[in-house]
């Protein structure tokens, strides 16, 4: 896969001080577009566009620490060329390195989504995309690390990690964090030595002819441990083949990530002891209050269940889902 942040660190700065003028390179699979950088060494996406004769309707935007400007005309230095064109050019204005990084990250991401030659509508979906990510950095984070942690653990260890992220949440407020057809698979992790974990009633008392399963880890942060930049990067190189994958796996991460992105690749956990405590249980098997015993009147019921007497299923994640994989 291209690495546009090596790119855009062997970019030389453009000379004097037009913000619209660019040091860049034609990003390979995708020539039509660019990676650039201004003279204030910010890192800008320069997307081509391909229908110039029509109006975006939409305006220029510069909020979250993102410029974006369509059909802008730009000055693109290139190998001591200077070419002119209209790009809609999106670009970070910190001075954060992690954001910056993140940036480029989302850029490599995303380019594959819009294709070589994108329409404007195309283009303004896209953008729309890298406002709601950086959006989502400013914002409180919707899951705790470790849970986050677990939950892309459960992902990497399967053989194929695209269909877990077919099956995942596209909102983290949604009651279970996988679903593939009729079956609900929710992860919990402890960080403890006993496998106690928080449970709504609605996780274990299914309906109709829905079944939940729960996946249940033990933690334990370990400076020596692996961070969920780790696992990310390790999922990277699974997905590699499977970019809307990969996308939804970029984006879901750093929304749910929101203002503790600093700590992405600071927080880790002890791999090998998630590994072997691993299991899986049927939601039949976990002591629970029955939905029958909960009054009308009452909602929002939470509990902790104890599981060192449950019966775990001696599958794999792989095996549990296939069945219900359309």
């Amino acid at each position: 896969m291209i690495d546009l942040k090596e790119i855009y660190d062997n970019l030389p700065l453009p000379k004097g001080n037009n913000l619209h003028s660019y040091s860049a390179k034609a990003i390979e699979g995708f020539e039509n577009h660019r990676i650039g950088k201004n003279y204030l060494n910010n890192p800008s996406l320069l997307i081509f566009i391909s229908e110039q004769d029509k109006d975006f309707y939409v305006a220029n935007q510069n909020l979250f620490n993102l410029k974006v400007s369509h059909n802008l005309k730009c000055e693109v230095v290139l190998e001591n060329k200077n070419i002119y064109n209209n790009f809609s050019v999106v670009t970070y204005t910190g001075q954060d390195s992690d954001i910056k990084d993140l940036f480029l990250k989302t850029s490599q991401i995303l380019i594959q989504s819009l294709g070589r030659n994108p329409s404007n509508k195309k283009i303004k979906f896209i953008v729309g995309k890298f406002i709601e990510l950086f959006k989502s950095l400013k914002e409180v984070p919707k899951k705790s690390l470790q849970g986050l942690w677990a939950e892309l653990f459960v992902i990497e260890q399967s053989k194929s990690p695209e269909k877990l992220i077919a099956g995942w949440y596209s909102i983290p407020e949604e009651r279970f964090d996988f679903s593939f057809g009729d079956l609900r698979l929710e992860v919990k992790s402890a960080n403890s030595e006993i496998r106690k974990h928080f449970f709504s009633s609605a996780q274990l008392n299914p309906i109709g002819d829905i079944r939940i399963v729960i996946a249940s880890i033990l933690v334990n942060r370990n400076v020596g441990g692996v961070s969920l930049k780790e696992i990310i990067e390790k999922l990277n190189i699974k997905l590699s083949s499977y970019p809307k994958q990969m996308e939804k796996l970029h984006l879901t991460v750093y929304s749910v990530i929101g203002s503790d992105i600093d700590k992405i690749n600071e927080v880790r956990f002890d791999y090998s002891l998630a590994k072997e405590t691993y299991k899986l249980y049927n939601s039949t098997e976990i002591p629970k209050i029955e939905s029958i015993s909960i009054p009308k009147e009452v909602t929002n019921v939470k509990f902790v269940s104890n599981l060192i007497n449950s019966r775990s299923i001696e599958i794999t994640t792989d095996e549990l889902i296939k069945p219900y994989l359309k």
